[in-house]
């Protein structure tokens, strides 16, 4: 009876009507399912760095598109079976768990990249205070190195200033000095010349006095020799004298 019905249904017809019936049992069918197909659990995601993340998103998309394939396929396959129970839903559930597979990979993939933006611009704010700190510090060490420079350098010109007023005052003091020494010796001089201006009648009268004392000596001297000489001629005029009497005597 049961052939002699099917040999008189078309496929067609067939397969519609147990469609129809299939989607009436569905609901008992899904509580009457294997746990695996109701409710499989997602795989954890494979570990997923910051390099791999657009690697694992690409991959989580061709785990998509391939199990949307095999869903085709499957649903394909499931419509060409007489009786189909739990096939179409079989089918889903692979989808479906292929589906949270690939959408953990992009989350996590996710999630990888913005932690490592985050840690990347972590690593930048942190740089970026350890260089403002650095350079506040390079800042301060460079103004104190300026404050420094700029008295060291106020402390060398004070103290060239303090040399160059000593030598100003030495130059002053010894110009003093030398117009003093100058002084001195113009007063001296003019001292000297008052005296000897003072004592040139004096001197005058004693070198008159010294020359007519000289004169007077030279004439002693002159008188001396011309008396000296007149005795001496009167000497041999009176020896002369003398010698012709004693030889006018006769010879007794």
């Amino acid at each position: 009876m049961v052939r002699a019905w099917q040999s008189d249904v078309e496929p067609a017809k067939l397969r519609a009507v147990m469609r129809s019936r299939l989607f009436v049992a569905m609901p008992l069918l899904l509580l009457l399912a294997p746990a695996s197909l109701r409710a499989q659990a997602v795989a954890p995601p494979p570990t997923i760095t910051a390099e791999s993340a657009v690697a694992e998103r690409a991959r989580a998309k061709a785990i998509r598109d391939a199990a949307e394939r095999r869903y085709l396929a499957d649903k394909a396959d499931c419509n060409t079976r007489m009786i189909a129970i739990g096939c179409l839903t079989a089918a889903q559930e692979r989808r479906a768990a292929a589906g949270r597979e690939a959408e953990a990979i992009r989350k996590e993939s996710h999630r990888v990249e913005r932690e490592a933006r985050q840690a990347k611009v972590a690593e930048r704010e942190a740089q970026r205070a350890a260089a403002a700190t650095a350079q506040a510090a390079d800042n301060q060490a460079r103004v104190q190195r300026h404050r420094a420079e700029e008295a060291e350098r106020a402390a060398e010109r004070q103290r060239r200033q303090g040399e160059a007023q000593s030598r100003l005052e030495g130059r002053r003091a010894k110009a003093a000095d030398e117009r003093e020494a100058r002084q001195r010796k113009i007063e001296a001089r003019r001292q000297d010349e008052a005296r000897r201006a003072a004592a040139a009648p004096e001197n005058a009268r004693k070198a008159a006095e010294r020359k007519r004392k000289h004169a007077d000596k030279v004439q002693k001297i002159e008188q001396r020799e011309r008396d000296y000489e007149a005795q001496r001629k009167y000497r041999e005029v009176e020896k002369a004298a003398a010698e012709a009497r004693r030889a006018a005597e006769p010879t007794r």
